[in-house]
């Protein structure tokens, strides 16, 4: 063979171990998982033939889903499951009724996993709530709208999963909470899986099933509050062994019927008025009263009552009658002043006028000399001009129709006098 062919065959050689590198290197491990389920009521056998399903998981997006069927001992194994940093698995299976479920994520136990499944029912004697805190953190004044949050921790001491039997709608043996008649934007949130959510009369109720083990859940809801207050009845319908609330400092005030007020609770950065009770029976109600709430300022107030809409609406032709009342009224009260102006100026006017006509009328009669007419006149009319000047009518087109015209006629025009 020719030191060219050998060359070839090398290059060839090492181009297919390059090409085969990628896949190498991303090469993964798989792993057997092996387990078993076990019934932890007491005297309950499980039946042959129940299936198990493997979840593979990674960041977050289901991958893969395996399932398989235990055996006459309740045993199971998944085989060539994926072994890798990253991935996480979920094994589950429904049984009567209730999901139960052994998580993981990588590296998974080298041990056989033990998963426990309960009988069912539906009586929820064994139900019990162990603790429950209404917890008031915050309020908007601007709305007057208060956010509670509510934490309830409950045991199931019997060897039962408490299963809701929803078909029977009268009974309503299911997980109730009370809510106050305004709560308003329900979120629940739980360490119970399935189930639904369903609003009953005052208040709220779930139909997830309730294994045995201690569970938590947690609920928050806005409720508007009138003034500075809210108050509204919390019922019980599990009791609870002991009930709390807690209301942030400088927020308000809180009392509620039966409770006794404790000592100041810090959590975290903040301190809370602290009320509780305990050994609460099954329905036990309790009247709870939030005062001193926080007010919207008389700005905030006006602003959430009157929107622009209604301002333009209502505010400007408010603001415009206003407006020309005041215009009328200062017409008005203009118009009484020039009218006494007027009739004063209209008086003298007319008293100076007829003086001059009188005076005329003496002379004509030579009740009195040349000299002293001339005199007489001259000032009269000198007052008449000296009037005009001081007095200007606001309308120019006014004119008195009585206004004399005066004659400038010279002591040669005038005719003698009697001697």
């Amino acid at each position: 063979m020719s030191l060219t062919v050998k060359s070839a065959l090398l290059w060839v050689a090492l181009l297919l171990v390059l090409l085969m590198l990628p896949t190498l290197a991303h090469a993964q491990d798989t792993m057997t998982i092996t387990g078993r389920l076990e019934n932890g009521t007491a005297n309950a056998q499980i039946p042959e033939g129940v299936i198990v399903y493997l979840d593979l998981f990674r960041l977050g997006e289901n991958l893969d889903t395996k399932e398989t069927a235990i055996d006459t001992q309740g045993r199971f194994s998944f085989s060539d499951v994926t072994s890798d940093y990253g991935y996480g698995y979920i094994i589950s299976t429904d049984y009567s009724g209730t999901i139960h479920s052994f998580e993981s994520d990588y590296p998974f136990p080298a041990e056989p996993i033990e998963i426990m499944v309960y009988e069912s029912t539906s009586n929820s004697e064994n139900i019990k709530v162990r603790s429950h805190t209404l917890l008031v953190n915050a309020a908007n004044a601007d709305v007057r709208l208060i956010e509670i949050m509510e934490l309830v921790g409950l045991e199931n001491i019997g060897d039962h999963t408490f299963v809701p039997d929803i078909s029977q709608a009268g009974q309503m043996d299911m997980l109730r909470f009370s809510l106050p008649p305004t709560a308003k934007d329900l979120d629940v949130q739980s360490s119970l899986r399935g189930g639904q959510i369903l609003q009953v009369d005052l208040g709220f109720a779930m139909t997830t099933a309730i294994p045995p083990g201690s569970h938590e859940i947690a609920y928050t809801y806005l409720s508007p509050y009138e003034n500075d207050s809210l108050m509204f009845t919390h019922s019980l319908p599990f009791g609870a062994d002991t009930f709390r609330i807690l209301l942030v400092q400088g927020l308000g005030q809180v009392t509620g019927t039966g409770l006794q007020e404790m000592s100041d609770l810090a959590l975290g950065e903040r301190t809370y008025q602290h009320l509780a009770t305990r050994d609460l029976n099954t329905g036990t109600r309790v009247t709870v009263r939030l005062s001193g709430l926080p007010e919207p300022s008389l700005w905030q107030t006006w602003k959430g009552n009157v929107s622009w809409e209604k301002f333009v609406e209502l505010g400007i032709p408010a603001a415009s009658s206003m407006a020309l009342i005041i215009l009328l009224a200062s017409t008005i009260l203009r118009s009484r002043a020039r009218s006494k102006t007027v009739n004063y100026s209209q008086s003298r006017y007319t008293s100076l006028t007829e003086a001059i006509a009188h005076l005329d009328d003496r002379f004509d009669k030579r009740d009195i000399g040349k000299r002293e007419y001339i005199q007489a006149r001259e000032h009269m009319k000198n007052q008449i001009l000296n009037w005009r000047g001081q007095f200007q009518f606001d309308d120019p087109q006014h004119k008195t129709e009585q206004e004399p015209t005066f004659s400038h006629a010279s002591e040669d025009d005038l005719g003698q006098p009697n001697p």
